[in-house]
């Protein structure tokens, strides 16, 4: 199959047609997604239901991915905080919510809001709600 673009023929092979089928189909899966959150649960000032409140992780060891679960927090500011937290060397770089607050492009707004998503090390571990990014 041959599409013109801007003057010059570009062949789409099987592969990338699949491929671009699948992109397309993700991309208005999220839309729609998008679209739906919150409209059957009540959210509080960030968009954090509930369901989310039960989850705390630990900024100084989750992953890229695992930080990218908070409200939020997307590749970009996954990748800046786990960038700030390799820069500080041995030991925990955060060890409060507003030591987030030093994390380029994190505001106090942010911090207030994923406050009750994350634990630090001096934290207690008795209080019942699930972990993420235990080492």
């Amino acid at each position: 199959m041959r599409l013109a673009t801007s003057g010059s023929p570009v062949m789409l092979t099987p592969p990338r047609v699949v491929w671009r089928s699948a992109v397309g189909v993700g991309v208005v899966l999220l839309m729609l997604q998008f679209l739906t959150v919150g409209r059957s649960a009540p959210r509080e000032s960030l968009g954090i239901v509930p369901e989310q409140a039960r989850l705390r992780l630990d900024p100084n060891v989750a992953t890229r991915e695992e930080l990218m679960l908070l409200p939020r927090i997307g590749p970009a500011l996954a990748d800046a905080i786990v960038a700030y937290r390799e820069s500080r060397g041995l030991g925990p770089a955060f060890l409060s919510a507003e030591d987030l607050d030093n994390v380029h492009r994190v505001g106090p707004v942010t911090v207030e809001g994923l406050r009750p998503l994350l634990r630090f090390p001096s934290d207690s571990v008795e209080s019942g709600k699930p972990e993420v990014g235990a080492p």
